[in-house]
């Protein structure tokens, strides 16, 4: 059996695959929930099957944080090194994830909806409780996004936009270019939501990646 776990990005919570999850109605899927506001759901079993992991952005790296038996991986704007290795670029954006930690502090119902505005996700916004939004949790995460990540060596497929403002394709080919068993592949115009934005297109690049893997 096949058991797909998905995790979503910063900010963000279980609503972010609602488009997606459909094309997945006849697999096994587990949705973990970070917590961002108040519904944490991370105690899925993971036993005797082909574990493939599927995140959004900060998701990967917490999915393999949580376990380590995943056959496949699968990531959407995703990054191991936020602020990536190029001294330039990481300083440029160490200021912007400093703003965005400062624009939590000050008022983080408006950060939080503009993030989601810069991510190219506005419909969230009007489905989402920003009342229930836990700020300790969000601004422990700024730790979380300045540190390095290793993927474990299983067969990986990376997903970038074009217009993905919060990690753009350099941050992509930083973190990932080198490794061999790491596919990079891009998508027009999907914003920094791959899997909410380009649904159809994300999933049959997913089973095609798949389906050539295990050939």
């Amino acid at each position: 059996m096949t058991h797909f776990v998905f995790c979503h990005g910063f900010g963000f919570d279980t609503q972010f695959w609602e488009r997606i999850a459909p094309y997945f109605s006849q697999e096994k899927c587990s949705f973990i929930d970070l917590g961002y506001f108040g519904n944490r759901v991370d105690n899925t079993h993971l036993c005797n099957q082909r574990i493939i992991g599927i995140g959004h952005s900060v998701g990967l790296s917490k999915l393999i944080s949580m376990y380590s038996t995943f056959d496949y991986l699968i990531g959407l704007n995703s990054f191991v090194n936020f602020l990536g290795s190029d001294q330039i670029e990481r300083k440029k954006r160490q200021k912007e994830l400093n703003a965005l930690r400062l624009s939590f502090l000050k008022d983080p119902d408006s950060a939080i909806r503009n993030f989601y505005i810069r991510c190219d996700i506005e419909e969230l916004i009007e489905c989402t409780d920003f009342s229930n939004l836990n700020l300790d949790l969000i601004l422990s995460e700024f730790e979380w996004l300045q540190k390095e990540y290793k993927l474990p060596e299983v067969p990986t497929l990376i997903l970038s936009s074009n217009d993905d403002l919060v990690v753009p394709h350099a941050i992509t080919s930083d973190n990932f270019s080198k490794q061999q068993y790491i596919k990079i592949d891009s998508i027009m115009n999907g914003g920094h939501a791959l899997g909410f934005r380009k649904p159809l297109e994300v999933y049959r690049k997913i089973m095609s990646f798949l389906n050539d893997t295990t050939a």
